[in-house]
């Protein structure tokens, strides 16, 4: 009795040590449940994460993996430890982690006594079914069906059961008949821990899709920005007071300008106004100076060009 008690408890520290060890070799760490899922299906799911070598799966006592995570310094981790669990080890994040579990999930028939997670449809048309009681069967589960080119026809579309209802048995086995499958079949996180940033990330976060939480983080901040822009001078922000500083100068010396106020950033601007108003009053008035007696030139030409023209038609 000794030795098995002895051999127990040597099982069960091998095991802590060797969940201990997977732990500490992850970049992260996921609690999935595995309540009502077949040992197949698992097998399934082992052989497809084993093959394109993205996640590894350990089944172990509830109590031997909590006391791995509190070891290991994950209590937080460990809360979400319940019913039957298997742990997901991988270098992926928790993100990519989620993505990659949903999409390996496969429809499958849904079983009696469950909720049906929405509308479930049975759509008209021909089936697969062989003509016999089947059309009877149907006909009791209210689903209109007769025969036709030797197969069983669903006369008019139905909705079978109704979201949040229980599926009966009878429709159950009819639905698997049809190749109804309302359900998916896969592992479902209960929670992922990132061992870099050492945060816990539960289902209700994992299911966002972080390129459009990202896009979504970026269109508030331009909506940000274009709404502190639109009342930059009731509120300006650090986004906005280098435009506001840059807006008010650009301004200031416009004005500057316009009222011939010297400054250090107008009096060139300035200077060259009163420069060029000076040369173009001194070709007005015809007074001849360095500047002005190449315009005056060219002015005097130009009118004897027009003289000589007009006199030209006059002929």
């Amino acid at each position: 009795m000794k030795k098995r008690v002895k051999r127990a408890m040597e099982w069960k520290q091998e095991q802590v040590s060797s969940i201990r060890d997977s732990i500490s070799a992850s970049k992260t760490i996921g609690v999935a449940k595995i309540r009502g899922l077949g040992a197949k299906q698992l097998q399934r799911i082992r052989k497809e994460f084993r093959d394109t070598d993205k996640a590894r799966l350990r089944v172990s006592k509830n109590s031997l993996i909590s006391i791995s995570m509190k070891e290991s310094g994950m209590t937080n981790l460990a809360d979400f430890v319940d019913d039957q669990t298997v742990l997901v080890f991988t270098d992926l994040d928790a993100f990519d982690l989620y993505k990659v579990m949903e999409e390996g999930k496969i429809p499958a028939p849904i079983k009696a006594g469950a909720v049906a997670p929405h509308d479930i449809v049975v759509e008209q048309g021909p089936t697969s079914l062989k003509p016999g009681p089947i059309v009877g069967e149907l006909q009791n589960l209210s689903i209109p069906a007769g025969i036709s080119g030797g197969k069983v026809e669903i006369k008019q579309r139905k909705v079978a059961v109704k979201e949040g209802e229980k599926v009966s048995v009878p429709l159950a086995d009819m639905l698997a008949k049809l190749e109804i499958y309302p359900v998916t079949e896969g592992l479902d996180l209960r929670a992922v821990y990132d061992a870099e940033s050492e945060t816990v990330f539960t289902h209700d976060v994992l299911h966002i899709d972080p390129l459009k939480y990202f896009a979504d983080i970026k269109e508030g901040m331009m909506s940000a920005l274009a709404l502190s822009t639109h009342i930059k001078y009731e509120y300006p922000t650090s986004h906005t007071i280098g435009d506001l500083i840059n807006e008010a100068s650009i301004k200031s010396r416009a004005l500057a300008l316009d009222i011939a106020y010297p400054t250090s950033l107008t009096i060139k601007s300035l200077i060259q106004k009163a420069y060029s108003d000076a040369r173009n009053l001194s070709i007005n008035a015809c007074i001849y100076e360095p500047e002005t007696i190449e315009h005056l030139l060219a002015k005097a030409r130009s009118q004897a060009q027009g003289l000589a023209v007009a006199a030209h038609l006059s002929e």
